[in-house]
């Protein structure tokens, strides 16, 4: 009984076996054709975009020239910015030091003024509450 199982599988696969080998060749050549036109529609499609791109590189190469303009004018005025930084700090310098000098002399010419309207007068005018009220005058300043 198996003998005959065997023997009847054989025949079987001796008829199957070629007509599936048939049905996988037959696979493989719907399967090739359609790659074959897939190839061929990208290839199409990459000589469809060849103009665009080429307009593209003509666009961007027009573009150029106003953006090196662009860019020298940013350089520019990064200069003119740093440098307007730069002076305005020195005048805050040079003000600084203004006021202090200024300050200074009008201190003299008032410590002179009182002096000699004390003299004038023989009032002393530097007592020590009118100092106190000096120094913190010119404390709070």
């Amino acid at each position: 009984m198996l003998d005959s199982l065997l023997i009847a599988l054989r025949d079987v696969s001796e008829v199957l076996l070629p007509i599936l080998g048939a049905l996988a060749l037959l696979f493989l050549c719907i399967l090739l054709s359609r790659l074959s036109k897939l190839v061929d529609t990208i290839n199409g499609t990459v000589k469809e975009l060849d103009p665009t791109l080429k307009g593209l590189d003509v666009s961007v190469a027009k573009l150029q020239a106003p953006l090196d303009t662009v860019v020298k004018y940013s350089h520019s005025l990064d200069k003119v910015h740093d440098k307007t930084a730069e002076a305005i700090g020195k005048a805050a310098d040079l003000a600084a030091e203004s006021i202090d000098t200024l300050k200074t002399t009008v201190t003299e010419k008032v410590s002179e003024v009182t002096e000699k309207v004390s003299e004038l007068t023989g009032n002393d005018l530097t007592e020590p509450e009118v100092k106190a009220e000096v120094q913190e005058e010119t404390a709070d300043e």
